[in-house]
């Protein structure tokens, strides 16, 4: 009875400590940890508000802060970007990323546990004082500016688990310091220079629980192979990646004992020129890529090597220069547990068999030699497919109805091939998983019933240079995933319908161009997430509408589109890269709005009826590479772009310029290439800095005197 109320004492006990103690610091943070944050704040460049949180009393309620709750300290540091589009490498600067440098105010958060700046453009270098921060678990820094040495300091992290520095321009000479980090579980160096880390075999040997490791595109040094021997070898290392660092087949016998238990191997853009027996004795081994070798020799050889890895589930021998041959008859290898084969650019030549792929979930022969019709086959041969790549080969004739019939496909790829004749609804009856279906690059024609409703939700459909007109296709109406639409070249004669701008909102990449579609544009788009638009060639007219702000290509060259650009600027500051409006009937002035495009690498407002006086703002586009005005009514001076130093071609002929040539061009747009401002009235002498300066100008119908003779002068 006694010993059941102490129990109850104490739980009521620690429970009124934990309310009180609890409810007095969960919203406050520490002093000295906020004023650290805010000093951190002035060194990094941002926008769009990214830190517009970091005010106020309580930092632990900051955008990417968390706190302990008991003490109040700064546990948690984390602005890494999320960067999900493929496309946006293209994009010079996403303003929700950012910039400036790491300030070394960092290493006065003592308390931190996890520190995540990855994805953003941070430079300059990695303060050394970070080796200060005993407490850290997890340190992210990969895909940034970085550079200089990495600190030696970090060996002194003696509690860090996860480490990634990837992708930065930083260089470490050795990696001895690593040694120091024995509960290291994941480390990525890609892309990080340690060409000179010569220690590096024996460095990542003595790393006693080092699951994870990347070392990819580091121009690591060959392996000597007399330290093997003197190497441990890791019970607890699973997945390495070596790739792209151009190492020969010593790496093989370092590999061979790295680790007992490796389950993934990437060695794809390296120098190796064989397949080695030993990888039989790799029995955990279930995903090997050995694409863009030096691999040459017979492929079925090669095959049967790696077929003694019995738990293999996938393999990559893309682009290696194997013999040309017949595509391996795979009933040899028939006790394979192989469920992915990529054999993408292997010389593959002859005709294509369907036996013996049975087992098989993803299968990618494209970019080979194979000839003739796609043979008929029982499902039951490729009934597990989930992906299917035959794409850039040699096949001929129709597709046949059974590819209809894998209802697990998920993608089926057959563009750039000479396939011909009809796919109809019986093509892509049973399809109910399809993702992504691209046909381009063939000579195939739709034709669905205008009332079928196809059992899948494409995300990616290619089709180009197929025939899908004249109508705009109905049964796309039915497609609410799509993120790629590419259908340009395929004969459609049509509007587009409105229903059409309701399937939009998850599109990302949007090409109808060179078509015969007519109409005008809506008003008003629809929210979207749309990053590409090429409606260029067609026979579109009307307005300009405000455009999605995600955009960083419009492509809306030879329509019909006319009256002012205004809507541009009514439009909020924007990452767009491309704008092509030329071959259309705009008319007017354009507004001096164009600052708010800071990312605007190319522009190109060419045959139209533009006038008035060439906007100062295009000044201010540091971006700028390449700006074509010609073919209009441009009026008045040139205006300075000696801001722009990246631009490399200026079109400003056939408008009404005035003035004279400016002596800027040659002096401070260093990259200039082509000049082009024929038939304007410019007038005054050629300064001697533009013929030194430029490949080629073209000035000729002004009146201009003092013409010097120069072989780069037209």
């Amino acid at each position: 009875m006694f010993s059941c109320r102490l129990c109850l004492f104490c739980v009521t006990t620690v429970l009124c400590i934990y309310l009180c103690v609890g409810s007095s610091h969960t919203k406050k943070c520490v002093e000295t940890d906020k004023q650290a944050l805010l000093k951190l704040k002035d060194g990094f460049i941002h926008g769009r508000h990214i830190l517009s949180s970091w005010n106020g009393e309580d930092c632990c309620n900051w955008k990417g802060i968390s706190c302990n709750n008991l003490t109040g300290h700064v546990t948690r540091l984390d602005l890494q970007f999320s960067n999900d589009l493929d496309l946006s490498p293209m994009l010079i600067f996403n303003s929700a990323q950012l910039g400036g440098k790491i300030d070394s105010s960092i290493c006065e958060l003592q308390h931190l546990t996890f520190l995540g700046l990855t994805y953003n453009h941070l430079e300059g270098e990695i303060p050394k004082c970070i080796g200060s921060l005993g407490l850290l678990i997890e340190l992210y820094l990969a895909r940034n500016g970085l550079v200089g040495s990495i600190p030696r300091t970090l060996a002194n992290l003696s509690n860090l688990q996860n480490l990634d520095l990837r992708q930065n321009n930083l260089v470490a000479n050795d990696l001895e310091w690593l040694s120091h980090l024995s509960n290291l579980r994941y480390l990525d160096l890609s892309y990080i220079n340690l060409s000179r880390a010569i220690d590096w075999p024996s460095s990542i040997s003595k790393i006693p629980y080092l699951v994870k490791l990347y070392l990819d595109g580091c121009g690591l040094p060959q392996v000597n192979t007399k330290f093997i021997p003197y190497m441990n070898s890791s019970t607890s290392l699973r997945i390495l990646g070596l790739s792209a660092n151009k190492l020969n087949s010593s790496i093989l016998s370092w590999m061979l004992n790295v680790s007992k238990v490796l389950t993934h191997l990437y060695l794809s853009k390296n120098s190796l020129n064989s397949v080695p027996n030993g990888f039989a004795n790799m029995i955990s081994l279930q995903y090997l890529d050995l694409s863009d070798n030096e691999l040459d020799g017979s492929l079925i050889k090669s095959l049967q090597t790696l077929c003694q890895i019995k738990d293999l589930e996938l393999l990559v021998l893309d682009q290696n220069p194997f013999s040309s041959g017949p595509l391996p008859d795979f009933s040899k290898l028939s006790s394979w547990s192989l469920k992915a084969l990529s054999l993408r650019n292997t010389n593959i030549v002859g005709p294509l068999s369907f036996d013996h792929f049975s087992h098989l979930e993803y299968l990618d022969l494209s970019f080979n030699y194979l000839n003739g019709s796609l043979p008929m086959f029982k499902v039951t041969k490729l009934s597990s497919l989930q992906g299917f790549y035959l794409s850039h080969n040699q096949l001929s004739g129709t597709i046949p109805y059974t590819l209809g019939q894998l209802s697990n496909l998920t993608t089926l790829s057959l563009s750039s091939n000479k396939l011909s004749g009809t796919i109809s609804e019986v093509h892509l009856l049973s399809l109910s998983r399809l993702q992504t279906l691209d046909v381009g690059g063939n000579s195939l024609t739709f034709s669905m019933n205008p009332t079928w409703v196809p059992p899948f939700q494409l995300q990616n459909f290619y089709a180009s240079s197929c025939i899908l007109g004249p109508q705009f296709p109905v049964w796309l109406k039915y497609q609410r995933k799509l993120e790629v639409l590419q259908i340009s070249y395929t004969g459609i004669i049509d509007s587009l319908p409105i229903w059409f701008w309701d399937t939009t909102s998850s599109l990302l990449y949007l090409n109808v161009s060179h078509n015969k579609l007519s109409g005008v544009l809506p008003k008003s788009l629809p929210s979207m997430k749309a990053i590409l638009w090429d409606l260029s060639f067609n026979n579109l007219s009307g307005p300009l509408p405000p455009f999605p702000p995600k955009l960083y290509g419009i492509f809306l060259s030879n329509n019909m589109f006319s009256g002012f650009v205004s809507s541009f600027c009514a439009m909020p500051p924007m990452d767009l890269v491309y704008l092509d409006l030329s071959s259309n009937l705009l008319a007017g002035p354009l507004q001096n709005c164009w600052e708010k495009f800071q990312s605007l690498k190319f522009l190109n407002l060419a045959n139209n009826s533009l006038s008035g006086k060439i906007p100062k703002s295009f000044g201010t586009l540091l971006q700028i590479e390449s700006m074509h005005l010609n073919n209009n009514n441009f009026s008045g001076e040139i205006p300075s772009l000696t801001l722009c130093r990246s631009i490399r071609f200026i079109d400003f002929g056939d408008n009404i310029l005035e003035g004279t040539l400016p002596t800027w061009v040659g002096h401070n747009l260093h990259h200039l290439i082509f000049l082009h401002l024929r038939a304007n009235k410019i007038q005054g002498s050629i300064p001697t800095s533009l013929c030194k300066a430029l490949f080629e100008i073209v000035i000729c119908c002004n009146v201009l005197v003092n013409l010097k003779a120069d072989s780069r002068t037209i």
